[in-house]
């Protein structure tokens, strides 16, 4: 039996995190009077918080300096975690979209926050029975772009669902989280404001979770890719059969 499943992305999918990261990145660098161009900013999307630091760092052709990313690192993480206790907002229509989808699949998240974050942020909306598992930063061996994560959850969901063929669809909205479902041998949906050539490298793009609808979905996963495979082979040998009677 087949078992649909959606690994959904928390930041940028299911939540408007991204004025948050990049203000906390700005004043996490201006801590050192390091200041952060639009092109450096433009570097952490789909990162994790050490990840960007790293990256940033490198490129902007800082000094090579452990002790200082940590310190940056930390600095950036609280200044997240004081502007998401003020109010960490959902996107636009996102729990209509989650029950939509929860018609057709199973829905798990696999995300590069924190489970810190994602149980604040679901508790306080109410969605936090919606998703199992969740597949938090701290629960896989590392981050998006590796498999990990992904690979993680359908580990996950093979427990759930015993001798069931798992179907996953992951949402993801960046590039990163896109390579990470590939590499995990799983289709892809990009959502939001990416770049047109990372948007590209996914299976699909919508502009929000909104628009991603079950039959959307449903064309999207596994299963309907593998049934429409048949279906062609089918068409095949018959037009092959049909042709050698002729």
């Amino acid at each position: 039996m087949d078992v649909p499943v959606l690994l959904i992305e928390f930041e940028g999918v299911l939540a408007d995190t991204a004025a948050m990261r990049a203000a906390a990145l700005v004043e996490a660098f201006g801590a050192d009077d390091l200041s952060l161009t639009p092109a450096l900013s433009a570097l952490a999307p789909g990162l994790t918080t050490e990840q960007a630091v790293h990256r940033i760092r490198q490129a902007a052709g800082w000094p090579e300096d452990g002790t200082a990313a940590e310190i940056c690192r930390l600095r950036a993480e609280r200044a997240f975690a004081a502007r998401a206790g003020k109010g960490l907002s959902l996107q636009p229509a996102v729990r209509d979209a989650i029950e939509r989808l929860s018609s057709f699949a199973r829905l798990a998240i696999v995300t590069r926050a924190s489970r810190r974050e994602v149980e604040f942020a679901l508790g306080l909306s109410g969605l936090d029975a919606m998703f199992r598992p969740v597949i938090a930063l701290e629960d896989a061996s590392s981050p998006k772009p590796s498999a990990a994560p992904h690979l993680a959850a359908l580990d996950r969901m093979a427990q759930l669902f015993p001798g069931q063929h798992i179907c996953a669809l992951a949402i993801e909205d960046s590039v990163v989280g896109v390579r990470a479902a590939r590499a995990a041998g799983i289709p892809s949906v990009a959502i939001g404001l990416l770049p047109a050539h990372e948007a590209i490298e996914a299976d699909a793009w919508f502009p929000s979770l909104s628009d991603l609808t079950p039959t959307r979905a449903r064309e999207r996963s596994p299963s309907a890719r593998a049934r429409g495979t048949d279906d062609e082979r089918t068409r095949h040998h018959a037009g092959a059969r049909v042709a050698g009677a002729a």
